[in-house]
């Protein structure tokens, strides 16, 4: 009995730093869990630039579903940009900035619209379109030589006029436990 008692004794003496490590796992846990982050400023600057010009293109369907640049040319205002688009069977259409947006946010994936889009992502409407105002058009976009050079005087002119302001907004990512995005709600 002595030995059962001994033993019961032992047990008694460990369990409670056993159960205090384990309380104090779950606490720091659950403080990182529930800590209130929105306190934290985590904020990313990032420079976005407003063009005043437009731009219309014109490209030409060189072999069926692959498209090259003829022509760029500046115009005075963004809202005048456009897409000209010669096809193979001699059809032409005509695409304002607004409607290659919208297609581009419905993910027309048609093999047409793919290669004009190709065409003109690698040209100066790229810009336009999401591409780095720090990255330069693509020759191989381009027909030939003469409008790969039009489109370099072009592209100066734009970047010239377009307005670059820094916007500060909050980070995409935190480290460390519960860095995720928040789940609150503001507004209606």
């Amino acid at each position: 009995m002595k030995l059962l008692n001994s033993k019961l004794n032992l047990k008694e003496k460990h369990v409670p730093k056993f159960l205090c490590g384990v309380a104090v796992a779950g606490i720091m846990g659950l403080t990182g869990c529930f800590s209130d982050s929105s306190t934290q400023e985590y904020v990313e600057e990032q420079q976005v630039v407003d063009y005043t010009q437009g731009v219309i293109t014109s490209v030409e369907e060189t072999e069926k579903d692959l498209f090259k640049i003829t022509d760029e040319t500046i115009v005075p205002t963004k809202e005048e940009s456009r897409i000209i688009a010669s096809y193979l069977d001699g059809a032409i259409d005509t695409f304002t900035l607004a409607e290659v947006e919208l297609v581009d946010a419905e993910g027309d994936d048609s093999r047409r619209s793919s290669g004009l889009r190709r065409a003109v992502t690698g040209g100066i409407l790229g810009y336009y379109m999401g591409r780095s105002f720090s990255s330069p058009t693509n020759p191989g976009v381009y027909k030939n030589t003469a409008a790969y050079n039009k489109s370099n005087t072009a592209n100066t002119s734009l970047r010239s006029s377009a307005k670059t302001t820094t916007v500060r907004k909050p980070a995409t990512g935190k480290s460390g436990y519960g860095g995720g995005k928040s789940t609150k709600s503001y507004g209606g």
